[in-house]
């Protein structure tokens, strides 16, 4: 195996089932079929394409921040959408552990666009990722840790369409305003295809209030994220897209898309690893610091 690949696919060959969809513990998924209230209460990691359900188009200068995986089985197969990453720098990216279910070579990474068919992209090909050591571990929490770093083997070109964002050192939903979320693909639950960038304004839930409304439990190093109208959310594949939000009158990381529940219908909180409790991960790897 080449030293490029850091180990990752070995790691995660034993911890990705069934294209890194699923479900609750089925011991608990029993119980609660026996309780008569596990009809909406699956939980599944996003699984192919970015998607905001009833999101609004977007202008990539408006989040230049956001990148996308790319992944084709063959290499003569065509290059089809799979995750959502967020730029940290020329060459680091912060995105879902979940991702990288199969070779880097078979994955790229692109920037700097919001229609799909727009030829003016920056295409990068990825030198290496590394997932958090803790990844999917405790088998109490959904997707704990679900976070990783990506470096890319050529830098990115800075500009207007493709910048960096700073994420943020401070742990609890707590002073978060005007968070978004972002991204390409299904812009309902019926799996109607978005032709470009698109985008939510979001509320955030503490934890407390997040547990009331659906099970399984979110830890602290997870943040819920809920469209009190219920008609906006990220929806199936929107894994390791950025949550935004203003903290002292900056836009900041907070979290990056984690899991969800089974139905795009908003009805239920989407739950996003808060890049704050992964700051010693984040620096070890890039050497790029937060703020707080």
């Amino acid at each position: 195996m080449e030293d490029d690949w850091n180990g990752g696919y070995m790691y995660l060959e034993k911890k990705i089932k069934h294209n890194f969809t699923l479900l609750v513990e089925k011991d608990d998924l029993k119980q609660r079929l026996a309780k008569g209230n596990a009809s909406q209460q699956f939980a599944f990691m996003p699984d192919k394409t970015t998607q905001i359900v009833a999101g609004n188009d977007a202008c990539i200068e408006d989040f230049p921040f956001i990148a996308e995986i790319q992944r084709h089985e063959k290499r003569r197969d065509p290059w089809e959408h799979w995750c959502g990453a967020v730029i940290l720098s020329e060459t680091w990216l912060l995105t879902a552990a979940a991702c990288f279910e199969g070779r880097i070579k078979n994955m790229r990474v692109r920037c700097g666009f919001e229609d799909l068919s727009d030829p003016k992209k920056q295409i990068r090909t990825i030198r290496r990722f590394t997932i958090h050591p803790r990844y999917n571990m405790d088998e109490n929490v959904q997707f704990d840790n679900n976070i990783a770093v990506i470096k890319l083997r050529t830098p990115l070109k800075f500009g207007p369409r493709c910048q960096n964002i700073s994420y943020t050192t401070i742990r609890g939903s707590d002073g978060l305003k005007n968070c978004q979320v972002s991204g390409w693909g299904f812009v309902d639950a019926n799996r109607t295809e978005a032709d470009t960038l698109q985008f939510a304004d979001i509320s955030v839930l503490s934890n407390t209030k997040c547990n009331d409304l659906a099970y399984p439990t979110v830890p602290k190093t997870q943040i819920c994220a809920y469209d009190c109208k219920n008609i906006q959310q990220a929806c199936n594949g929107d894994a390791g897209g950025p949550f935004t939000c203003e903290i002292n009158g900056n836009r900041v990381l907070v979290g990056v898309f984690a899991w969800l529940y089974n139905v795009c219908n908003a009805e239920k909180p989407f739950v996003y690893s808060a890049v704050a409790y992964y700051t010693s991960f984040i620096e070890k790897w890039t050497g790029i610091k937060g703020i707080p």
